[in-house]
């Protein structure tokens, strides 16, 4: 059985079309280390994006929507040994966010799709396929560094599946590989 199929997630669900609910919590999302001390609580496909944006020499900026996305890009890059736990739902980038309601889910959709679905099922699809994809069990626990040279492994191929609507293939690859080359995941060939 997968890793997060067992959360809701079908593996026929694809980011860019129809998208199952939201994961419920089950007894089969046991991570693979128990549960401790952690500095940051983050969704995997956002430290993709960090990654990627960072390796395309893009500095990020406050966002109208208020996330602290570049709180968190700027803790990453300046310490990649911090730990994170990979949760599939509302993290600590959404820390802020004009669009993060009460009940920790996102009430935003992706216009640049027709019709335009939910980010919060798109995203929890997006990430329990990656998980899968990388064979980490949700809530684990690791440093971004051990988190990134698992995806390492994975590249090229991953942007396939974490390459965002509208966004080009090849330029998430080319950030990606960079981005991974400056935290010194991956050696420059």
């Amino acid at each position: 059985m997968s890793i997060c199929l067992a959360a809701g997630c079908s593996p026929k669900d694809s980011p860019s079309g129809e998208v199952a609910e939201a994961p419920e919590e089950t007894a089969t999302q046991v991570p693979v280390e128990e549960a401790g001390e952690h500095d940051l609580q983050l969704r995997p496909h956002h430290i993709l994006d960090i990654i990627s944006t960072h390796g395309q020499g893009i500095v990020m900026e406050p966002s109208d929507y208020g996330h602290a996305q570049h709180i968190v890009a700027e803790q990453i890059h300046s310490n990649p040994d911090l730990k994170v736990k990979l949760v599939v739902g509302s993290d600590d980038i959404c820390t802020g966010c004009k669009h993060l309601m009460a009940d920790g889910k996102c009430d935003d959709v992706l216009a640049q799709l027709t019709p335009s679905p939910s980010k919060q099922a798109y995203n929890d699809v997006l990430d329990c396929r990656l998980l899968d994809l990388l064979e980490i069990r949700i809530d684990s626990i690791m440093t971004v560094r051990e988190y990134l040279e698992i995806v390492n492994k994975q590249v090229p191929g991953i942007e396939k599946m974490c390459t965002h609507p509208k966004e080009d293939e090849g330029e998430r690859l080319a950030g990606l590989t960079e981005g991974l080359i400056k935290l010194e995941i991956r050696e420059k060939v």
